[in-house]
Protein backbone atom coordinates (compact mmCIF):
# COMPACT_ATOMS: atom_id res chain seq x y z
CA UNK A 1 0.00 0.00 0.00
CA UNK A 2 1.48 3.20 -1.16
CA UNK A 3 1.56 6.08 1.97
CA UNK A 4 0.30 9.28 0.89
CA UNK A 5 2.75 12.42 2.36
CA UNK A 6 1.89 14.76 4.91
CA UNK A 7 0.81 17.55 2.42
CA UNK A 8 -1.42 15.25 0.31
CA UNK A 9 -3.30 14.22 3.63
CA UNK A 10 -3.29 17.69 4.91
CA UNK A 11 -4.99 18.79 1.29
CA UNK A 12 -7.67 15.93 1.63
CA UNK A 13 -8.69 17.18 5.18
CA UNK A 14 -8.73 20.39 4.12
CA UNK A 15 -11.08 19.38 0.89
CA UNK A 16 -13.14 17.89 3.60
CA UNK A 17 -13.47 20.47 5.70
CA UNK A 18 -14.07 22.53 2.64
CA UNK A 19 -16.91 20.71 1.48
CA UNK A 20 -18.28 20.25 4.78
CA UNK A 21 -18.50 23.79 5.38
CA UNK A 22 -19.88 24.74 1.72
CA UNK A 23 -21.96 27.77 1.83
CA UNK A 24 -25.27 26.20 -0.10
CA UNK A 25 -25.14 23.25 2.80
CA UNK A 26 -24.96 25.68 5.31
CA UNK A 27 -27.74 27.37 4.19
CA UNK A 28 -29.93 23.81 3.65
CA UNK A 29 -28.88 22.63 6.93
CA UNK A 30 -29.70 25.66 8.94
CA UNK A 31 -31.21 29.11 6.90
CA UNK A 32 -34.18 27.08 5.21
CA UNK A 33 -35.58 24.98 7.67
CA UNK A 34 -35.11 27.30 10.32
CA UNK A 35 -36.71 29.97 7.90
CA UNK A 36 -39.26 27.54 6.33
CA UNK A 37 -40.91 27.35 10.45
CA UNK A 38 -40.36 31.21 10.85
CA UNK A 39 -42.80 31.72 8.22
CA UNK A 40 -45.50 28.88 9.15
CA UNK A 41 -44.95 29.61 13.00
CA UNK A 42 -48.98 30.74 14.35
CA UNK A 43 -49.56 32.16 17.51
CA UNK A 44 -52.27 34.01 19.14
CA UNK A 45 -51.51 37.54 20.75
CA UNK A 46 -53.36 40.72 21.74
CA UNK A 47 -51.69 44.09 22.44
CA UNK A 48 -50.30 44.55 24.94
CA UNK A 49 -48.67 41.33 24.96
CA UNK A 50 -48.17 39.66 28.82
CA UNK A 51 -45.47 38.26 29.82
CA UNK A 52 -47.08 34.89 30.21
CA UNK A 53 -48.50 34.62 26.35
CA UNK A 54 -44.93 36.31 25.78
CA UNK A 55 -43.28 33.16 26.74
CA UNK A 56 -45.81 30.85 25.65
CA UNK A 57 -45.15 32.34 21.89
CA UNK A 58 -41.07 32.36 22.07
CA UNK A 59 -41.10 29.06 23.94
CA UNK A 60 -43.07 27.27 21.45
CA UNK A 61 -40.98 29.46 18.25
CA UNK A 62 -38.21 27.93 19.58
CA UNK A 63 -39.38 24.25 20.36
CA UNK A 64 -40.61 24.24 16.99
CA UNK A 65 -37.26 25.53 15.07
CA UNK A 66 -35.61 22.48 16.58
CA UNK A 67 -38.85 20.47 16.68
CA UNK A 68 -39.36 21.11 13.23
CA UNK A 69 -36.71 22.91 11.82
CA UNK A 70 -33.26 21.21 12.83
CA UNK A 71 -34.98 18.07 13.31
CA UNK A 72 -33.00 17.68 16.89
CA UNK A 73 -35.60 18.80 19.66
CA UNK A 74 -33.34 16.65 21.84
CA UNK A 75 -30.79 19.74 22.11
CA UNK A 76 -33.27 21.87 23.98
CA UNK A 77 -33.55 21.12 27.55
CA UNK A 78 -36.23 24.18 28.06
CA UNK A 79 -37.42 25.71 25.58
CA UNK A 80 -38.29 28.85 27.45
CA UNK A 81 -34.63 29.56 29.02
CA UNK A 82 -33.50 28.94 25.82
CA UNK A 83 -35.47 31.65 24.48
CA UNK A 84 -34.44 33.94 26.96
CA UNK A 85 -30.78 33.30 27.14
CA UNK A 86 -30.74 34.04 23.12
CA UNK A 87 -32.74 37.08 23.31
CA UNK A 88 -30.19 38.68 26.17
CA UNK A 89 -27.15 37.70 24.59
CA UNK A 90 -28.52 38.58 20.50
CA UNK A 91 -31.52 40.44 20.35
CA UNK A 92 -30.89 43.96 18.77
CA UNK A 93 -34.14 46.00 18.71
CA UNK A 94 -34.38 49.10 16.30
CA UNK A 95 -35.62 51.61 19.10
CA UNK A 96 -35.06 49.78 22.44
CA UNK A 97 -31.43 48.63 22.95
CA UNK A 98 -30.40 44.70 23.78
CA UNK A 99 -31.72 41.87 25.52
CA UNK A 100 -34.56 40.29 26.69
CA UNK A 101 -36.27 43.49 27.98
CA UNK A 102 -35.80 45.44 24.43
CA UNK A 103 -37.78 42.25 22.36
CA UNK A 104 -40.72 42.86 25.28
CA UNK A 105 -40.68 45.91 24.61
CA UNK A 106 -40.89 45.50 20.70
CA UNK A 107 -43.28 42.50 21.22
CA UNK A 108 -45.81 45.43 22.46
CA UNK A 109 -44.56 47.67 19.85
CA UNK A 110 -47.00 47.35 16.69
CA UNK A 111 -44.90 50.13 14.39
CA UNK A 112 -41.88 48.56 15.26
CA UNK A 113 -43.17 44.88 13.76
CA UNK A 114 -44.82 43.60 16.98
CA UNK A 115 -44.39 39.89 18.36
CA UNK A 116 -43.31 38.92 14.51
CA UNK A 117 -39.89 40.89 15.03
CA UNK A 118 -39.00 39.12 18.06
CA UNK A 119 -39.13 36.10 16.39
CA UNK A 120 -37.69 37.04 13.45
CA UNK A 121 -34.56 38.33 15.34
CA UNK A 122 -34.89 35.01 17.59
CA UNK A 123 -34.17 32.75 14.43
CA UNK A 124 -31.71 34.35 12.91
CA UNK A 125 -30.07 33.80 16.61
CA UNK A 126 -30.75 30.18 16.34
CA UNK A 127 -29.26 30.23 12.78
CA UNK A 128 -25.91 32.19 13.69
CA UNK A 129 -25.69 29.70 16.65
CA UNK A 130 -26.18 26.54 15.40
CA UNK A 131 -24.10 27.15 12.76
CA UNK A 132 -21.01 28.45 14.60
CA UNK A 133 -21.78 25.42 17.03
CA UNK A 134 -21.90 23.12 14.01
CA UNK A 135 -18.69 25.01 12.40
CA UNK A 136 -16.83 24.17 15.33
CA UNK A 137 -17.98 20.57 15.49
CA UNK A 138 -16.35 20.14 11.79
CA UNK A 139 -13.10 22.04 12.66
CA UNK A 140 -12.83 19.91 16.13
CA UNK A 141 -13.45 16.42 14.62
CA UNK A 142 -10.92 17.15 11.34
CA UNK A 143 -8.25 18.82 13.77
CA UNK A 144 -8.35 16.80 16.85
CA UNK A 145 -8.30 13.43 15.21
CA UNK A 146 -4.78 14.95 13.16
CA UNK A 147 -1.67 14.15 14.32
CA UNK A 148 0.33 17.25 15.37
CA UNK A 149 2.53 16.85 12.02
CA UNK A 150 -0.61 17.31 9.78
CA UNK A 151 -2.37 20.20 12.16
CA UNK A 152 1.05 22.58 11.52
CA UNK A 153 0.60 21.45 8.03
CA UNK A 154 -3.27 22.13 7.60
CA UNK A 155 -2.37 25.18 9.21
CA UNK A 156 0.77 26.19 6.54
CA UNK A 157 -1.49 25.15 4.04
CA UNK A 158 -4.41 27.63 4.75
CA UNK A 159 -2.46 30.63 5.77
CA UNK A 160 -0.58 29.88 2.20
CA UNK A 161 -4.05 29.58 0.82
CA UNK A 162 -5.42 32.39 2.40
CA UNK A 163 -2.22 34.97 1.98
CA UNK A 164 -3.79 37.41 0.19
CA UNK A 165 -6.25 37.69 3.12
CA UNK A 166 -4.03 38.06 5.58
CA UNK A 167 -3.88 41.51 7.51
CA UNK A 168 -1.14 43.49 6.65
CA UNK A 169 0.27 43.00 10.35
CA UNK A 170 -0.11 39.39 10.21
CA UNK A 171 2.34 39.70 6.90
CA UNK A 172 4.57 41.61 9.11
CA UNK A 173 5.04 39.07 11.66
CA UNK A 174 5.45 36.80 8.72
CA UNK A 175 8.26 38.10 7.39
CA UNK A 176 9.78 38.78 11.28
Amino acid sequence: MMSINITERARQTIDVIAAQLDPNLLKSKFDEPIDRVTRQFKYEADYPVGHKTFHHIIAEFVYQIYENGLKASWLLMDPLAEAISLLERYYQSAVYDTGYVAALLDANDAAEGGIQTVLIGLAESVKDTERQKYITAVFTWHLRRSSWPLQCEIVRILLEDCRAFDPERLADYERA
